[in-house]
């Protein structure tokens, strides 16, 4: 399976992204005032919660009176749906630049299936590495992950959300994905779900509790390590 190498300019403009509403601007390029309002906020509500934070904080962390925090949103909504809207366009573009066989008709699960057969054992480890690497751990991917942690225990919609994409999405996906792994012999033919399941919850368990660690720290190396020994011993639990 030939996987797309995430280039230092790809991994710059998702980690932008969540900045500048789905436009894709240069490293280094200096931020609207929109933009920075997106920015404090997606570092205030990571720190104290969304609930803790009042236009008055956005203000005074971006360094501009609140009349002009009115200017570019409405309310204090306004901005946190913004941050939820773009963190999907950012999932989506990570994924559509990872994926072996984007196109316009939409992710092929069945072509994805005989082309995750080829993997070397060092190639599956590698793809499960760079997802983890080249988005999850994104300073801006950690900070909103750590935003939607504090508030789902009071919001109910954003308990659900979390839920979805970090549950439900994943499980059916891998479900899918497995059904087709076995139907070509390349995995025993146990329950697909429940292979799903045994795959993603510790890398799931692994990845909430790797939100507090920066990537360069040793706990994070800590994460990584058990993450790749967990994929590696399914793959040779499971394999056919």
């Amino acid at each position: 399976m030939r996987t797309r190498k995430i280039s230092q300019n790809n991994i710059d403009m998702i980690t932008l992204v969540i900045y500048n509403d789905n436009e894709c601007y240069h490293k280094g390029a200096a931020m609207n005032t929109k933009e920075k309002i997106l920015a404090s906020a997606l570092e205030l509500f990571s720190q104290r919660g969304y609930s803790s934070v009042s236009v008055r904080d956005l203000a005074a962390h971006v360094g501009v009176r609140e009349s002009a925090m009115y200017r570019h949103f409405r309310n204090k909504q306004a901005v946190f749906d913004q941050l939820l809207d773009n963190y999907m366009h950012a999932s989506d573009q990570f994924m559509a630049t990872i994926s072996a066989n984007p196109s316009a008709e939409g992710f092929d699960m069945s072509k994805s299936a005989q082309l995750y057969s080829q993997l070397s054992d060092a190639s599956f480890i590698e793809v499960g590495e760079s997802v983890f690497r080249e988005f999850l751990m994104l300073p801006d991917i950690r900070k909103f992950w750590k935003m939607i942690s504090i508030e789902r225990l009071s919001n109910e919609k954003l308990a659900l959300f979390w839920k979805e994409q970090l549950f439900d999405l994943p499980i059916a996906f891998q479900r899918s994905l497995f059904e087709r792994l076995i139907d070509l012999g390349q995995l025993k033919p146990y329950d697909p779900e429940m292979l799903a399941i045994e795959f993603f919850a510790p890398l799931l368990m692994l990845y909430i509790h790797a939100l507090g660690f920066e990537p360069e720290s040793k706990e994070f190396d800590s994460f990584l390590s058990y993450a790749n020994r967990h994929m590696a011993h399914f793959r040779s639990v499971y394999s056919a």
